[in-house]
């Protein structure tokens, strides 16, 4: 089967949703020809092949960082993705088309679906749907939730990468279509030895880590001030983004230089060892998706305190994988991360309970839900047409 994938997000641009992106074409390729189409940056070349996925990055007006992308570079990745696709197509038969975020990704998708009368799967994937920490959220504006039911209508398929997901497409949007929650997969690594001395911790050190792109949504600022409040242990923050100089500020401005560390954007490997040497995993993100990070820490056989709205709460359980809490709520946060510093016994169940649990969400196992969704839809599409 020759799938096209789209996303406006692909590595090393974006965050969790590009990355479950690749990870996921990957894992397709070994069965089926994929491309993905996605968008273009200075330095990256406009075609190329990833392993076995061929990667088509098309221009677009505004993406200023590999982190996040602009409201230009959104709207102006639709119309390019299409006409992209449109000459791709012309000159590959594909048996399915596949669009990962409904807005923008879905629209050149819907489009390149009626053109050239092939099947359309769409995955709703969190911000796509709503994001409480934007103004431009699609949820706040009749236009863009008219347009989201609109490109729904016009899938074959349809899934979402959580519960949370699919209930506020259905609640926020009015789609009424039929929606499959298929988790986020994570893949397989092997990870090289590291020591606490590489990275300059002592053995002393409790050390709790956060993942995730600087955004207001990510939360840092109310991590930042739940920090004030946690005396003793060492915060490393992974990731890059607009807020990185001002969360450097608060940092100083709290006086938690010696005790938290800004590592910015670094490579996967070190990551996942840090992750290891870690104690605690702790996010204030205000919502999520779904969460790859949390998947990320669960197999690192880490506790985790996060938050308590989004798409981590289908496997996340109070008390059982992690403690939870309401957004925007330091105070809770300082409360459950300095609980866990003093209770060595519960932090080793939790980690254990993670690292078991973790095992239903390998890439493999997920990967092949969204291929029966796919090979399916197009047998039903051949046989309708």
């Amino acid at each position: 089967m020759k799938i096209l994938m789209i996303n406006f997000e692909y590595p090393p641009l974006g965050g969790g949703g590009g990355v479950a992106t690749y990870d996921m074409a990957q894992e397709l390729s070994k069965r089926h020809t994929v491309h993905v189409l996605t968008t273009a940056f200075k330095g990256l070349a406009r075609e190329e092949t990833s392993g076995e996925v061929i990667v088509h990055r098309v221009p677009v007006l505004g993406r200023l960082s590999l982190p996040t992308a602009t409201l230009l570079s959104l709207l102006t990745f639709a119309p390019m993705a299409f006409f992209a696709g449109r000459r791709i197509m012309k000159n590959t038969t594909f048996d399915v088309v596949y669009a990962q975020f409904v807005i923008p990704s879905g629209l050149p998708a819907a489009f390149l679906s009626k053109l050239f009368h092939i099947p359309f799967v769409l995955t709703f994937v969190g911000g796509d749907i709503y994001d409480p920490s934007k103004g431009i959220s699609p949820h706040k504006y009749m236009l863009l939730r008219a347009v989201i039911r609109w490109i729904a209508s016009c899938a074959d398929a349809r899934t979402a990468i959580s519960n949370d997901t699919k209930t506020r497409t259905i609640e926020l949007h009015g789609v009424r279509e039929d929606i499959t929650v298929v988790p986020i997969g994570l893949k397989e690594v092997a990870i090289l030895p590291a020591s606490r001395k590489d990275f300059e911790f002592s053995e002393e050190d409790m050390i709790c880590v956060s993942i995730g792109r600087l955004v207001s949504r990510k939360g840092y600022n109310i991590l930042l001030s739940a920090w004030k409040q946690v005396p003793n242990a060492v915060l490393v923050i992974v990731g890059d983004g607009p807020l990185k100089a001002q969360l450097a500020e608060k940092i100083a401005e709290y006086g938690l230089s010696d005790r938290v560390r800004l590592l910015g954007q670094i490579d996967e490997q070190v990551k996942f060892q840090i992750l290891s040497l870690a104690d605690i995993y702790v996010s204030a993100a205000q919502h999520e998706g779904f969460g790859i990070v949390f998947l990320e820490a669960m197999r690192a056989g880490l506790p985790i305190v996060a938050t308590n709205d989004g798409g981590q709460t289908d496997f996340l359980s109070e008390g059982e994988h992690a403690l939870l809490m309401a957004p925007h709520d330091d105070s809770a946060i300082s409360h459950a991360v300095n609980t866990l510093i003093l209770n060595k016994e519960l932090r080793s169940r939790m980690g254990q309970t993670n690292k078991e649990a973790v095992k239903k969400y390998e890439l493999k196992h997920t990967t092949a839900l969204v291929e029966e969704i796919l090979v399916s839809t197009k047998n039903n599409y051949e046989n309708r047409h």
